[in-house]
């Protein structure tokens, strides 16, 4: 079983930050060198749902 934070829906949809294409990419290249692989795994499918 994954052990992830709980998110709140309201965070889902929270746009108050608006962050640039590079700092966003920033993010995900840290988190993907952080995370396990139950994360990445999790990460990957919500990645490619979105792309769909």
């Amino acid at each position: 079983m994954i052990d992830l934070p709980l998110v709140e829906m309201w965070e889902m949809f929270d746009f108050g930050h608006v962050a640039s294409q590079k700092e966003l990419k920033q993010t995900i290249q840290n988190f993907s060198k952080t995370a396990d692989e139950p994360a990445l795994r999790l990460a990957t499918k919500i990645i490619r749902a979105v792309v769909r």
